[in-house]
């Protein structure tokens, strides 16, 4: 019964995949951009699932199991983050893109320069888009080869295969379209989903009162608002994470649905829609986790990340339980076709302009990055929650300040563009992997510090050229 809702449901959405494929234009702004004729509420719902998706399934609950309650200021931190780029880079970045004729944020961010410039800019951030979206693509295809190995005892690599060939069959055949169709439907499963098995796990904990006894009675910790380990206190940790929501900004494929809209005075409509599903499927994700402490105490010493498709397995019937794996697996492709064709976008725009209006090299480069996708799914980290820090922290401080400034018409000299593009990442990776300071403050927060202090130093060495005689 499980296997079979589950083939429903990627026939459904495979169905949908094709659907949208009839309406394509066969060219690559309807590849790339559905030819910025997105309405309001699939904008919405497809941004809300892009962005928040596999790592909501797998990494939010995995960490909430940890850390307990306290995991809400990271879900406000990020609703920070996400209210102002809807409020204050939204509007601007889905105009000025379209009167600039650019498709993708690195032509975004290099338009008013030089040619000879402009190539180098694009190489460069288109470079770093296709390294960090992949490992992020990755991170989704790992998270729903997880739910597939516990919920089906399928071999990890058959999960990932799977995720891999639908992923395939219907953004090769309808693009960024076919994505966005296919999105609305995933986020509508996604949001019953996560609600259903909230709300069944609750009640097994016996509501929020027994929930919460049962939390304090195994650690007090749990039931704690603020965190316990914030080194340098609880307000720079809670800005750290703020930084960490401003990054939305930077990561291309969910900035992209901004730029698909049919009109930037839909937004304002859009934002409504975007909030409402966010913050209830955002809390009943933290609930989720929650309740998966009580119901499941063995996986404290286990992978918690596993926490959501064992607590259905446990919780719910067959035909409920293929609901929930077709919910988390939605998750993971809605977010990875989106990344997938990014990917694409970023090789025939910005790094082989030569073949960007060429609509067929723009689906084969599709295959090829999905199957650089595949590799390092398969050779690389297990952890979801890795995985999307380490793709999130890197796309955030290479293009969000640059996003900021061109949304903001901020001039921003050559040299020092250059220069914000790599000392920001240069400055994360060293505060990770070297300095391992990342628990001391959010590297985001870091690199954005960085590229503050590089934007002040352009500034100031470019007046003081122009002041000479």
């Amino acid at each position: 019964m499980i296997i079979l809702s589950f083939i429903l449901f990627l026939v459904f959405i495979t169905g949908i995949g094709v659907s949208a494929a009839r309406q394509s234009r066969k060219t690559t702004d309807d590849y790339i951009l559905a030819g910025r004729s997105v309405g309001p509420i699939p904008t919405a719902l497809s941004a809300v699932s892009t962005c928040h998706s596999g790592f909501m399934f797998i990494g939010m609950i995995g960490l909430t199991y940890k850390m307990g309650l306290a995991t809400v200021w990271l879900v406000l931190a990020w609703l920070i983050g996400d209210l102002f780029a809807w409020l204050y880079i939204n509007k601007p970045l889905r105009d000025k893109t379209e009167s600039s004729n650019t498709h993708t944020l690195s032509s975004f961010i290099s338009h008013r320069f030089t040619d000879d410039q402009k190539r180098i800019l694009r190489l460069i951030s288109a470079f770093f888009i296709i390294l960090f979206l992949s490992v992020y693509a990755a991170a989704q295809l790992t998270a729903g080869s997880k739910a597939l190995s516990v919920m089906l005892n399928w071999p990890t690599l058959t999960g990932i295969l799977v995720g891999a060939v639908i992923v395939t069959a219907y953004s090769y055949s309808g693009g960024i379209r076919a994505s966005i169709w296919t999105d609305v439907a995933q986020s509508l499963i996604m949001f019953v989903s996560m609600l259903g098995l909230f709300a069944t796990a609750l009640y097994h904990t016996g509501g929020f009162v027994g929930l919460f006894n049962q939390l304090s009675e195994i650690s007090p910790h749990l039931v704690q608002i603020f965190p316990q380990d914030t080194p340098n206190g609880f307000p720079l940790y809670f800005f750290g994470w703020i930084a960490f929501g401003f990054g939305v900004i930077g990561q291309p494929h969910i900035m992209t649905r901004a730029m698909s809209i049919e009109s930037s005075d839909q937004l304002k409509q859009a934002r409504y829609y975007y909030f409402f599903w966010y913050i209830i499927f955002a809390l009943a994700s933290v609930g989720v986790g929650l309740t998966a402490h009580v119901l499941l105490p063995e996986l404290a010493s286990s992978d918690t990340e596993l926490a959501l498709p064992i607590l259905a397995t446990k919780l719910l019937p067959p035909l409920f339980v293929g609901g929930i794996l077709a919910g988390l697996f939605s998750a993971t492709i809605s977010t990875a076709d989106s990344q997938i064709l990014t990917c694409s976008a970023a090789f025939t725009q910005d790094i082989f302009p030569k073949i960007k209006s060429n609509y067929r090299y723009s689906k084969l480069v599709t295959l090829s990055t999905m199957l650089g996708v595949v590799l390092i799914a398969v050779f690389g980290s297990k952890s979801v929650y890795s995985l999307v820090v380490l793709a999130w922290a890197g796309l955030s401080v290479v293009l969000g300040p640059l996003v900021l400034c061109s949304c903001f018409d901020i001039k921003v000299g050559y040299k020092t563009t250059i220069a914000m593009l790599i000392i920001p990442l240069i400055s994360v990776i060293t505060w990770v992997q070297l300095l391992n300071l990342s628990n001391q403050l959010n590297e985001v927060l870091v690199g954005f510090i960085v590229a503050l202090v590089i934007f002040l130093i352009g500034r100031i060495g470019g007046s003081s050229q122009m002041k000479q005689p």
